[in-house]
């Protein structure tokens, strides 16, 4: 148990020194990490992230590299939205706990009645086999987003680290989204590969402030044949601008009209 406490800390200093050295020099929204482990029970907590009142996250937990001190699978158990004082203002708990390599968390942030969370202070918190990860989550008004810098900050417990995203879906058809240089945004299309169907971005640009962080994926709801599922698109703020995105649900052999649409336009200030 020692010998793996003292690898864990090994590789949260690393990670730290590369995140905290990042969030200083690069931002002035209060960017910070840290990340710590005992007797093999992990707590990895990420502070900076500034979004809109209402707008849906995504969360997923990364495993990179070939270190892992943790019993294999890692698996999530609960994923909470806290309050400033303490209050739960949303909990999901996952029966049977679901394998972390394959889970999304979706978190919207508005109050239990559905309405905008106020300016403030919130913490988003993954509970899992390995021990926790917890996101700081600050609600501030779009007018004061172009002030805060950009977003850098990291750190990892033995190779697993928390991504927080600006989440898209149909529901951000015609949206037009206040991003800094630093945040992720996922787009989460509902579709069925099995028909045929896939969909695609059909804006893509030379030079763009969103970079696509990953190749495209889809994740079938379920094992059950001809079951649907969505198509995901992770990107990262690169640079400062707008950006129009429109993504087309088509056959890409057939010569008609898609059978959907979905439009938005991201401004990265």
């Amino acid at each position: 148990m020692r010998r793996l406490f003292l690898i864990v800390n090994l590789v949260v200093l690393a990670a730290l020194a590369i995140g905290m050295e990042g969030a200083m020099a690069q931002s002035s929204s209060k960017s910070s990490s840290s990340a710590s482990s005992t007797d093999g029970v992990a707590e990895v907590r990420l502070g900076g992230f500034v979004f809109e009142a209402g707008v849906c996250l995504a969360l997923e937990i990364v495993h990179e590299g070939d270190l892992d001190c943790f019993p294999s699978p890692v698996v999530v158990e609960r994923l909470q939205l806290v309050g400033a004082d303490g209050a739960v203002l949303f909990e999901e708990t996952y029966a049977p706990a679901l394998d972390a390599a394959a889970w999304i968390g979706r978190v919207g942030l508005v109050d239990p009645s559905g309405a905008p969370l106020p300016v403030g202070i919130y913490e988003a918190v993954i509970s899992t086999s390995a021990g926790s990860f917890i996101a700081e989550i600050e609600v501030a008004a779009t007018s004061s987003l172009s002030g805060l810098g950009r977003y850098s900050a990291s750190a990892s417990v033995c190779g697993y680290s928390l991504r927080v995203y600006r989440l898209i879906s149909e529901a951000d058809d015609g949206a037009l989204l206040a991003l800094r240089v630093g945040d992720r945004v996922m787009v989460e299309l509902e579709g069925n590969a099995t028909t045929g169907y896939t969909w695609t971005n059909a804006m893509e640009v030379e030079y763009a402030v969103l970079r696509e962080m990953q190749e495209s994926e889809y994740r079938a709801a379920s094992d059950l044949l001809g079951a649907p599922g969505v198509f995901l698109f992770r990107y990262v703020a690169v640079d400062v601008g707008p950006q129009t995105f429109r993504f087309i649900y088509h056959r890409p052999w057939e010569s008609v009209e898609p059978l959907e649409t979905v439009q938005f336009t991201v401004h990265v200030s």
